[in-house]
Formats: C-alpha cells, sequence, structure tokens
C-alpha cells in the first residue's frame, strides 16, 4: 500500500499546552509511527518557531489573518500555497482549505454557536470553517455531543459528519506530594485549564464556600477570556485559598493531577473534555458537568452534573472532597481503550476514504 501524504495543521503546538495542543501532539505521534502515512506538517502562520516535531513543515507565506479571510469567500489562497503538495489536508483546529480533499476537527461550535465566549481570533474561524464544509470538506468531531450539533445547526450531511475519539497520553512522571506542595495543602481541588468564560472557573472558586477551610483550590491554566471575572470572586470569597499557576510543566501538570482530592469540572460547553479523563485515568475522582464526551465514556458510571446547575456543583464538589469516591472500573478499563493509536488508525480511514472520494 502506498504511503498517503496527510497535510497535519500544527499550528496549535506553537501555543501554551492547552487542550487542543495537546490533541494535536498526540495524533501527530500516532500518525508518525504508522509505515502508511507520510506525515507533512504546515502552519497557517508567517511567524513563530518551527515546532519540534519528526516531520518536516511547511510555513505560510501568507499572515494567518489574509488566509482566513480567502478562505471565507473562496478558494485563495490555493490550499498548496499554506500545506504544500499532499493528497488530503487536515485542519485540526477548525481551519483547512475549502476542498473535498480536506478534512476539519470540530472541536466544538464556539466560534458559531457562542462567539461571545472565543478570543476575536476564534470567533472568526466561523466563516472559513462553514465555507470549507460548503465546499465539501469532511468533519471529523471527537463527540456524540458535537457531532449531533453539527448536523443540526450546520446542516451537515451526516454522511460527512464522522466521530473519533480522541486519544489519552499516558500521565508519565509526576507525583503527589509534588501536587500537594505546589498547592501548599494536603487537600486541594484542582481546576485545569484555561481560564475562559465556558470554562465556569468562578463556579469552583464560589464552591470553596461550602469546603472546610484547609481546603484550597488550584487553578492552573493560562490566562482566558474570563482571567478578571475569576479574580473579582477569588477576592470576594477567598482569596488566601486559592492558588494560581498560569503556567505549569509536564511534571507539576501531572503532579497536580495525582495529588488532587478531587478535579472539579463545571464547564458550561466542551467538545471532549481531556482534563477530567486524565484525572480519572490516574484515580483522581472528578465532579464534573455532562459536557463533550464524559456523558457517552464515563456517564454511565460517574454522576455528571447540568451544566445550568452551580449549586447542585457545589454540594457535589463538597461530597467529593468528603468521602473522595475510587474511579469505577468500567471506566478504568474504558478509558486505558482511548489510545492515539486506535484514534490514528481511525483518522487513517478518513484520509483514505477523502483521498478516494468514498464518504462512507
Amino acid at each position: 500500500m502506498s504511503r498517503l501524504r496527510v497535510g497535519l495543521d500544527v499550528t496549535p503546538l506553537l501555543g501554551p499546552p492547552t487542550g487542543i495542543h495537546q490533541v494535536t501532539r498526540g495524533l501527530a505521534a500516532a500518525l508518525v509511527a504508522r509505515d502508511d502515512i507520510d506525515v507533512r506538517g504546515w502552519l497557517l502562520t508567517a511567524r513563530g518557531k518551527r515546532p519540534a516535531v519528526a516531520f518536516p513543515v511547511r510555513r505560510s507565506r501568507l499572515p494567518a489573518s489574509v488566509t482566513m479571510r480567502g478562505w471565507s469567500r473562496s478558494r485563495l489562497p490555493p490550499g498548496r500555497l499554506v500545506t504544500g503538495r499532499v493528497d488530503v489536508v487536515h485542519g485540526t483546529n477548525f481551519l483547512a482549505p475549502p476542498s473535498a480533499r480536506s478534512v476539519v476537527s470540530l472541536q466544538d461550535l464556539t466560534p458559531i454557536t457562542h462567539p461571545e465566549w472565543c478570543r476575536r481570533e476564534v470567533a472568526a474561524m466561523a466563516g472559513p470553517l462553514r465555507h470549507a464544509i460548503r465546499r465539501g470538506a469532511t468533519v471529523h468531531v471527537s463527540s456524540t455531543s458535537v457531532r449531533d450539533e453539527a448536523t443540526d445547526v450546520l446542516g451537515i450531511d451526516p454522511e460527512r459528519v464522522r466521530l473519533v475519539h480522541h486519544g489519552l497520553t499516558p500521565l508519565r512522571g509526576g507525583d503527589p506530594a509534588t501536587g500537594r506542595a505546589l498547592a501548599g495543602a494536603e487537600r486541594y481541588v484542582l481546576a485545569l485549564g484555561t481560564v475562559e468564560r465556558r470554562k465556569n472557573v468562578a463556579a469552583a472558586v464560589r464552591a470553596l464556600e461550602g469546603l472546610p477551610n484547609d481546603v484550597r483550590l488550584v487553578i492552573a491554566g493560562p490566562v482566558g477570556n474570563a482571567e478578571d471575572e475569576v479574580a473579582a470572586v477569588i477576592r470576594a470569597i477567598a482569596p488566601s485559598r486559592v492558588v494560581r499557576l498560569r503556567t505549569v510543566d509536564e511534571h507539576a501538570r501531572n503532579s497536580l493531577l495525582r495529588g488532587a482530592s478531587v478535579l472539579a469540572w463545571p464547564s458550561r460547553y466542551e467538545g471532549f473534555s481531556v482534563p477530567p479523563l486524565e484525572a480519572l485515568s490516574v484515580g483522581t475522582p472528578i465532579v464534573a458537568t455532562a459536557v463533550g464526551a464524559l456523558p457517552e465514556l464515563v456517564g454511565d458510571e460517574i454522576p455528571l452534573l447540568s451544566v445550568d446547575d452551580d449549586d447542585g456543583f457545589a454540594v457535589a464538589l463538597a461530597a467529593g472532597v468528603a468521602a473522595p469516591p475510587p474511579v469505577p472500573p468500567a471506566v478504568a478499563a474504558r478509558l486505558v481503550e482511548l489510545t492515539w493509536t486506535r484514534a490514528a488508525e481511525a483518522m487513517t480511514e478518513i484520509y483514505r476514504d477523502v483521498a478516494t472520494g468514498d464518504r462512507a
């Protein structure tokens, strides 16, 4: 079998280790390990350092804003000017040339359904995303909730929407003692991820009022568009009990996940939900809302909260801290199967279908 040339958008690897960064890194590594895929990266930017990956990377000669405006209305600039000559293009984060030879990963629908939750540059992805779909791009989603939303909101033919769950990169290194040292307490609740409006981190801060005084909250992740709001809630409620870590390396991140009493996930909206699945994979219980892929992956074993029930979330968090429940064996077994090798195999099937014009 000939090797398929796949142009993979690695632009997310230039930023902080957010969810899309982790997803792109995990998929890229698994694709490179295959002997039937020739990975060729592309960057939708003329600036920034080249990411450290084991395959060639092509940098766009045009500013991202110019390319995005062109891809919102036409096929200019031609995809090959950005991606090089490949058989299939995979836009890992909403954006790809408007072509039937493109696969677009629709992580969620925030640019279209909730632009007020997004940074301006993310909201601007709605135009090129819609145009790529009109021009025949295949859509990849990582949860049934996004699949159903995509077919409903965007009117996409279900045959052009392919569901492949993301993989989980095993947490290597880290230890609970380091996590507790970073928190400055024996017991702490962890809120992990960019502090964005849709993450509803303020709900975790408010829930501190119902927790024992010795319990701290660690908010670990990059600054986002809800930073000022969350900071105001912290000042009003419990400034001495909140630890804000804006940058954490892999060892610190893994240590925080291993040492937490509970991971708090009060998010209003998600595409997949990597951090709570990572927490469960190392035995850390979660208190989470029913968002992303959580209902289909753990919802039959772990109670999930409504996204509009902050009071219920606070009650559940207090109960979880008082008596952290063990991770159900069925959930642990399911998470072991969420490998990037499996995800890359399923994505390769999509690439070959797109390359041959077979949508089924």
